[in-house]
């Protein structure tokens, strides 16, 4: 018992002396701080506020997050998908929590998620940013971070020939990497994982498939076909088993294509029924459907989180991410019990994984 305990003494003492003590109680504080959202924690009354301003990143409105004691990282920080945009209240209640880590958050203005979509207008426009954002000289490490169907445009950006040496670093939570195949879990629950033959299901979030069809049905060409889906839309968010029968007989073809895939059940249909949507909706998905770019020409290091139990996108979508990026560039963090992108709700059961994935974004800084 005493070698034991001396083995142990030993043990943690190396760990303090050559490991981080510093920034691993940092990366604790950071991640109660961010789970606290904009309520009081330990962390707020140890770091000073950053600085919050607005301005134009290469004609692009930005928030700016500074950090009031030095800046160790730029992060670009993608809004998701909320009509109030930069301005939804956990977001900016994220972007002052790293700040205080000495992270210089930028948060652009992007159209798409506000429409509650996004496009690969969204990309180019995330691309402009981190081209800003890389002039800053000297330059800290840049990073740009993303959340669930905003992984998707965040590395596209990336990806851009003159900005693929310059991201030293990307955070994608609850992200994808075939769109396909993120669709098909959308309408059907079900999913696949790498060398993996099993056909695995979970219980999709019905809700986000509703809210899906409302912000795009404006990409179909007929109004008609248009007011008929979000009407449909509505009709479901209200109540989920409506019937669809008088929507349906008055859709056009290009229309019905649409609901036929919405309304899919068996997932060996979804393939064929992705395909017969309408080009412009093909065009558009394909535009950001990760799975059709190479990703080893990435520089950058990819740091990916997402829950176990995720009903919006499944985990296996971050796993095909990780194994798509260069050989040792993704630390993938598959998180216990905590949904799609819910940190407040960190608990006993996965907050040793919450930490690492946060302790790998702290390491991120100079």
């Amino acid at each position: 018992m005493k070698r034991a305990a001396f083995v142990l003494s030993l043990a943690l003492a190396a760990l303090f002396v050559f490991g981080h003590p510093a920034r691993w109680t940092a990366a604790a504080l950071l991640m109660a701080d961010i789970a606290a959202t904009g309520e009081p924690s330990f962390y707020k009354r140890l770091t000073n506020t950053p600085i919050e301003t607005q301005s134009a990143l290469r004609n692009i409105e930005v928030d700016l997050y500074t950090p009031a004691d030095g800046t160790r990282a730029s992060l670009v920080l993608v809004p998701g998908a909320a009509v109030l945009g930069r301005e939804e209240p956990r977001l900016r209640n994220l972007a002052r929590s790293l700040a205080r880590a000495g992270f210089r958050v930028v948060v652009p203005e992007l159209p798409g998620p506000r429409r509650l979509s996004l496009s690969r207008a969204d990309a180019e426009i995330l691309a402009e940013v981190l081209r800003g954002a890389s002039a800053d000289r000297p330059r800290p490490p840049l990073g740009i971070a993303a959340v669930s169907y905003g992984v998707g445009p965040a590395i596209i950006a990336a990806l851009e020939p003159d900005l693929v040496d310059k991201v030293d670093f990307i955070v994608g939570i609850g992200g994808y990497h075939n769109a396909d195949s993120a669709i098909q879990f959308m309408v059907t629950g079900t999913f696949r994982r790498a060398n993996d033959p099993r056909l695995h299901r979970m219980a999709p979030n019905t809700y986000s498939r509703w809210v899906f069809l409302h912000a795009n049905a404006g990409r179909l060409d007929d109004a008609r076909d248009r007011d008929l889906l979000r009407a449909l839309a509505d009709r479901r968010l209200d109540d989920a088993n409506a019937s669809s029968a008088d929507i349906r007989a008055s859709l056009s073809p290009p229309g019905l294509a649409v609901l036929d895939l919405l309304e899919a059940t068996d997932p060996a249909q979804v393939p064929a029924l992705v395909a017969a949507l309408p080009e412009a909706i093909r065009r558009d998905i394909d535009s950001l459907n990760l799975a059709l770019h190479d990703l080893k020409p990435l520089s950058a290091r990819l740091i990916l989180v997402h829950g176990r139990d995720d009903p919006i996108i499944p985990y296996s979508e971050s796993e095909a991410l990780a194994t798509a990026a260069r050989p040792g560039a993704a630390r993938l963090f598959l998180v216990e019990r905590i949904g799609h992108i819910g940190f407040t709700s960190v608990t006993l059961a996965n907050a040793w994984t919450v930490w690492r994935a946060v302790d790998a974004l702290l390491g991120e800084r100079r």
